[in-house]
């Protein structure tokens, strides 16, 4: 049973649905059984949809630096691991075919249900195994670089190769560029058919259309493009040659180096592992949407769903009456005795007392985790949802519970990103290092104590921030 007074990680509250994380929980237990190290007890709950889990830190980090040593620095594990998971992806590649072509038979999603939940059992690897190398990156360096802490993480957890993001917009500038129009053209709709996933998330999905991306092109300028283009081509150059004069500088150990160098192989992993999940997640929907014809059930009904409830209802024709799961709804997974479900009234009680979150009136100064240093002021702008991304203007602070893929056009506007959850290695941290703006995480409070509007500085060197007077 997680305890509610410990210290605890909480993912989300973002945007989410059922049946678009079911897999993910269901591959814990795979995970376990397989190499009999998991997440620990984790609590997801679902209401409006929107969803956030709570994990107790000190087990999940246990199991992170379990993980880290035994398959992570060992060479070949890490290399056997990561090749067993690149056929997983071959199979989300080939469900994704299936379905753009037009699914013809809906029996194929229990087929697609257990090749989901392959693809999660061994895409937990980098991601649990980044809490445990996070503790130990830190451990080794405040016993011999306290003073330079910061820097020397950043420096050495940053990936050597681009994000998907990076990827992404590298290509699109690219074909900014193209002066025949028609070439073009043949390369914009190439360009669709890669990233028309690029706006999903965890409780909606859409296809993006040729029409997208053609006036995103066009609020660019060639010259706007060719910077952009120089930006990220210098990138990984900047990583690999900052982190020779930090290694140098400071006399960082070889053993230091080593474990630098495969955390951030496991953030860059992490990272390529999102624009599948993307994809997953339209592949569920394109399902959804034939048994929807199919049953005449609403299609939000059919999100609240869990997969094997899908699967016996087009075996069997058998409903599952889950209106009350709108009001709440509960996934709790116990490390080794599986995942139980409590809805409605239950499942609000049992969230309860781990959401409290007890705030003293007249705040004026938030502490956080550094994980991106620099100093910034501006206006706060609160992001509980990307569905609110307009919101944000150039120079604003994003704030938010936490960031994932979907906030990455607020956060290039952003003057510092301020979250209440994550870590070193989280989402909000990485993105921030690559786009060079100060981030602080682990506020807990800072959605809840900011409004809209209100002045602030960001003082990421210390993990303070301060509001200031309008």
């Amino acid at each position: 049973m997680i305890n509610p007074k410990a210290e605890l990680f909480k993912w989300g509250p973002i945007d989410g649905r059922p049946i678009y994380i079911d897999q993910f929980v269901h591959g814990f237990v795979k995970f376990y059984n397989m190499i009999g190290i998991s997440w620990p007890d984790t609590l997801g709950f679902f209401k409006d949809d929107r969803v956030v889990f709570a994990i107790e830190y000190p087990p999940l980090r246990e199991s992170g630096r379990r993980l880290f040593k035994r398959y992570i620095l060992d060479k070949r594990q890490l290399r056997k691991h990561y090749k067993i998971w690149i056929k997983k992806i071959n199979k989300i590649r080939n469900f994704e075919k299936i379905v753009n072509k037009g699914i013809q038979e809906n029996m194929l999603f229990a087929k697609w249900t257990g090749a989901l939940v392959d693809f999660w059992v061994e895409g937990f690897l980098p991601e649990v195994s980044n809490w445990g190398a996070e503790q130990i990156l830190k451990q080794k360096l405040l016993e011999k670089h306290k003073e330079h802490f910061i820097e020397i993480f950043e420096t050495l957890s940053a990936p050597e190769d681009l994000s998907f993001f990076q990827k992404e917009e590298l290509k699109f500038m690219k074909i900014k560029l193209i002066k025949n129009k028609k070439e073009q053209l043949k390369r914009l709709r190439q360009h669709q058919k890669d990233y028309y996933w690029l706006e999903n998330n965890y409780a909606f999905t859409k296809i993006l259309d040729i029409n997208h991306f053609k006036k995103r092109l066009s609020k660019i300028s060639a010259q706007q493009a060719r910077n952009k283009i120089k930006e990220i081509n210098d990138y990984i150059r900047n990583v690999k040659q900052k982190k020779k004069q930090v290694i140098k500088r400071y006399k960082v150990s070889r053993e230091i180096e080593n474990i630098g160098r495969k955390l951030a192989y496991c953030v860059w992993w992490q990272d390529y592992r999102k624009q599948f999940i993307f994809i997953a997640n339209h592949i569920t929907t394109q399902f959804l949407k034939e048994i929807q014809k199919k049953t005449k059930i609403p299609f939000k009904e059919l999100c609240y769903y869990i997969p094997n409830e899908i699967i016996k209802l087009l075996k069997t024709g058998k409903k599952t009456n889950v209106k009350q799961r709108f009001k709440g709804f509960t996934m709790y997974y116990h490390e080794k005795n599986g995942i139980t479900y409590l809805e409605g009234k239950k499942a609000r009680k049992l969230i309860k007392p781990y959401l409290e979150i007890k705030i003293k009136k007249g705040i004026k100064e938030i502490k956080g985790l550094v994980v991106s240093s620099g100093k910034a002021r501006g206006r706060i702008k609160i992001l509980h949802t990307p569905k609110n991304l307009n919101k944000m203007k150039k120079g604003n602070i994003l704030v938010a519970p936490m960031t994932s893929p979907d906030y990455i056009t607020a956060m290039k506007k952003a003057a510092a990103v301020i979250t209440d959850e994550g870590g070193m290695t989280c989402h909000a941290a990485i993105v921030s290092r690559e786009l060079s703006i100060p981030c602080i995480v682990a506020t807990r409070i800072a959605t809840k104590v900011l409004k809209d509007n209100d002045h602030v500085e960001v003082d990421a060197e210390k993990g303070i921030i301060r509001k200031l007077k309008k």
